[in-house]
């Protein structure tokens, strides 16, 4: 199937199921400020064709393993789809058979071009059971310590002892430069890739322990390449040496006063701080400032905060989302009115002050929002690394638009840490009053919570953004003119329906709908 996310290829007025998704159980709390410090910590492995920097260790911290990313790249010259990988890279060795293509997706580039990927499922080391066993290893390379044992399960069901929630292990070909969509014929060049994702522990306790004093390097196994060793070369720095701890805390705090002492107007300045702790609440910036972009760029932000990383092809559901790092501020509400936008971000607009996610006139709610650092920063680089060294502040200020219906509104912020080997995503909410003092409420039309619960660590505080106030998402979630399926509706679907751990009717709407929603079903395939 062609998936395209181009402005105006989905039904834009329609109410779908999800497409009104207005939505979700009411959180216990109007604000958030998401502050999980456990007494262990994750670890996050990413090998690019075999490869990984090496890991700063702080301390005797307990350790589990959270999150696994084998990515193998095989370049070509010519159009000879996933082929490279099956005969000239190191997963060559994989039972590869009844691999399929199974989606492809046009993706507009910035230069006028299109890159075309394609998805490739149902090889069979895709579908067998999987176990990744990491060891610590001295300078001599014996084993020390017990080893990590992770079962990561078979791609058809979720079952009992499985120890992580999202298993995606999936292969894609690219071709960049097409001329238009349908058309490669003058690509400039092609890669394959195979993707073995695994992440969000369901059971940390169960699986962690201490990397022994005397590790030089941990080494993974995979048991459907025993041959090859993942290799990771380990750096050891004293709790009381280091300047930072591992967790992540994310807090907003209102950084301006309404003129009016109580509620912002339209066309009213709004100023809202952003803090960054770790789980002992270490402030990871001076008030005032964040890391440059130089900086993140150069790999010198030593509290680990990230920023978008432009090196990692990413897509929805079949690669390495999890890891895209975009830092987001938005504004949205008045909170009676939030549901699934049909407005479609044109790309040019996230060059302005703050980017129009959803419209009053288009949507029936207003949000606006903010990268951190602004877009001119990031991609301006790109030609001026100069601009790169520009200065980024932990203060946001957005203009509240004119025509702002009067109501409760939410800030939220969404964020990702990468500090010694472990990787969080987190953020936070602020409720605001704008127009007027009398608050509105958030009604759900949606019960993630039945299946998604803290019990089983699925909880939306634990996996994706690790933002459990469900009145945040629609404010971020609308369609983009480069990536149209960001709309809510369309990427919870998307997920849902290509998840084969997902052993329910996806054409049930009730199975998450309080009531039967009208109109098509965006974001499944047919």
């Amino acid at each position: 199937m062609n998936r395209w996310l181009l402005i105006g290829l989905c039904w834009l007025g329609a109410s779908s199921c999800g497409a009104s998704v207005a939505e979700d159980e009411p959180t216990a709390h109007l604000e958030q400020s998401v502050t999980l410090q456990q007494p262990s910590a994750g670890l996050s492995l990413l090998f690019s064709n075999g490869a990984a920097p090496a890991k700063l260790i702080i301390g005797n911290a307990q350790r589990f393993v959270q999150e696994i990313d084998l990515v193998e790249s095989a370049p070509s010259a010519t159009d000879q789809g996933i082929q490279p990988l099956l005969t000239n890279s190191r997963t060559s060795a994989l039972n590869w058979s009844g691999v399929q293509q199974v989606e492809e997706i046009w993706v507009p580039a910035f230069d006028g071009t299109f890159t075309r990927e394609r998805y490739f499922r149902g090889a069979r080391w895709m579908e067998q059971p999987s176990r990744f066993r990491l060891r610590a290893l001295d300078q001599n390379g014996d084993p020390v310590g017990a080893p990590w044992v992770v079962q990561a399960g078979r791609d058809d069901q979720l079952r009992p002892g499985d120890d992580a929630l999202v298993r995606r292990f999936v292969a894609r070909q690219s071709a960049f430069g097409c001329a238009s969509v349908g058309d490669c014929s003058g690509a400039t060049s092609f890669v394959a890739q195979a993707l073995v994702q695994l992440r969000d522990a369901l059971d940390p306790q169960a699986g962690e322990h201490t990397v022994p004093a005397n590790t030089h390097e941990l080494r993974l196994i995979w048991n459907r390449l025993p041959q090859q060793e993942y290799i990771v070369q380990v750096e050891r720095e004293s709790a009381q040496d280091a300047d930072f701890d591992y967790g992540f805390q994310v807090a907003i705090e209102q950084a301006s006063t309404p003129a009016n002492g109580i509620f912002y107007t339209p066309g009213e300045s709004a100023s809202f701080r952003m803090v960054f702790q770790d789980g002992q609440g270490h402030r990871l910036s001076p008030p005032g400032s964040l890391p440059t972009y130089a900086d993140y760029f150069n790999g010198q932000v030593e509290s680990g905060l990230r920023y978008l990383d432009q090196t990692i092809q990413t897509r929805l559901y079949y690669a390495l989302k999890h890891r895209e790092s975009n830092l987001l501020f938005v504004l949205s509400g008045p909170t009676n009115r939030l549901k699934t936008p049909q407005t479609v971000v044109d790309p040019s607009s996230f060059f302005l002050p703050q980017v129009p996610f959803a419209t009053r006139a288009v949507d029936g709610f207003t949000a606006v929002a903010q990268t951190v650092p602004p877009v001119a920063i990031v991609f301006g680089g790109l030609v001026d690394p100069t601009v790169w060294q520009a200065p980024v502040s932990d203060v946001v200020t957005f203009t509240i638009p004119e025509d702002a219906e009067s109501g409760t509104y939410v800030a939220a912020v969404k964020a990702r840490r990468d500090f010694a080997g472990e990787a969080l995503n987190r953020g936070a909410t602020l409720s605001f009053q704008v127009g007027q003092v009398a608050p509105t409420q958030f009604t759900p039309q949606t019960h993630c919570g039945s299946c998604h619960s803290q019990q089983d660590r699925t909880d939306f505080g634990t996996i994706l953004h690790g933002i459990d106030d469900k009145r945040a998402c629609f404010g971020c979630h609308s369609s983009l003119g480069i990536e149209f399926d960001n709309a809510l509706d369309i990427r919870v679907h998307t997920i849902h329906d290509r998840s084969n751990r997902f052993d329910a009717d996806i054409h049930d709407c009730l199975l998450c709908h309080n009531t039967q929603p009208s109109g098509p079903q965006r974001g499944v395939l047919p």
